[in-house]
């Protein structure tokens, strides 16, 4: 039997894809603060931001199982607001969970994977790492690092047989919208513009896709015998990240701005 670890794996993608390995037969450990409650899957609490709190979880996964086959990167959190008005604290928070807790992750399982001679890495993204959003600044930062260290590690575990790749679904629907810290008070010289951009992006959120539908075609990208560096899920943010590929990067991020910024109100 194989096995996959699974960090943010109590809500969400993350417990859509836990279901979904479950059933395939996989042995599934979720990683998460708080303990979760679906059969068939062993859950561990941790802090995904402190690395020795990691460590100490996959010592304890590496003596229960022979193989550490796959770690999928699922926790993260969102906060909203102006960059001007977002306070430092929430900004190196925000750091912490999305980037560094991704960073201890793959810093604790590569050396159970480089012992056994191999193992997958998959870390979700967002298609906000490729095109940022206004008054989203520091989520869309975050996924952008996540690309990037990807992108280099990938190349460096390469020798290892261990591969590591990037998910980036669009919009999906989640109580991730309900859980994004909201900084939109004293936004005076913003006016009312984070309040509309936000009401379109959780419209947007709302309307998505379901966990379910993201978490199985996770499951198939992990599958496959050699992983891609990127994989978007979402028929039309495939096509918004590849016309970002192509199109001046002025153009593209005008056609954000006129999406979500309401640059023209006073």
């Amino acid at each position: 039997m194989k096995t996959v670890v699974i960090t943010g794996a109590t809500s969400g993608i993350g417990r859509a894809t836990a279901a979904v390995f479950k059933e395939k037969g996989y042995q599934v450990y979720g990683i998460a603060r708080r303990v979760g409650t679906d059969e068939g899957i062993k859950y561990l609490t941790a802090d995904v931001t402190s690395f020795e709190s990691l460590e100490a979880v996959f010592k304890q996964i590496s003596e229960e199982v022979p193989t550490i086959d796959i770690l999928i990167n699922n926790a993260g959190m969102g906060i909203s607001g102006s960059v001007e008005n977002t306070t430092t604290e929430d900004a190196h928070y925000i750091f912490n969970v999305n980037v560094f807790g991704v960073f201890n992750a793959m810093k604790a399982v590569i050396p159970y994977m480089r012992a056994q001679g191999h193992g997958k890495i998959i870390n979700i993204s967002s298609v906000a790492g490729k095109l940022s959003i206004p008054f989203q600044a520091f989520y869309s930062a975050t996924k952008a690092a996540v690309n990037k260290l990807t992108e280099a590690i990938r190349i460096e575990v390469k020798p290892f047989n261990i591969q590591v790749m990037n998910i980036m679904p669009g919009d999906v629907k989640t109580d991730f919208t309900k859980n994004r810290r909201k900084n939109v008070q004293n936004e005076e010289y913003y006016g009312t513009r984070i309040e509309k951009s936000l009401e379109v992006m959780e419209k947007d959120e709302q309307n998505g896709m379901p966990s379910s539908y993201v978490g199985k075609v996770i499951y198939r990208v992990s599958q496959k015998r050699r992983l891609p560096l990127y994989k978007t899920i979402g028929f039309k943010y495939k096509i918004f990240v590849g016309l970002s590929k192509f199109l001046p990067s002025r153009f593209v991020n005008n056609v954000v701005g006129s999406i979500y910024g309401f640059t023209k109100e006073k």
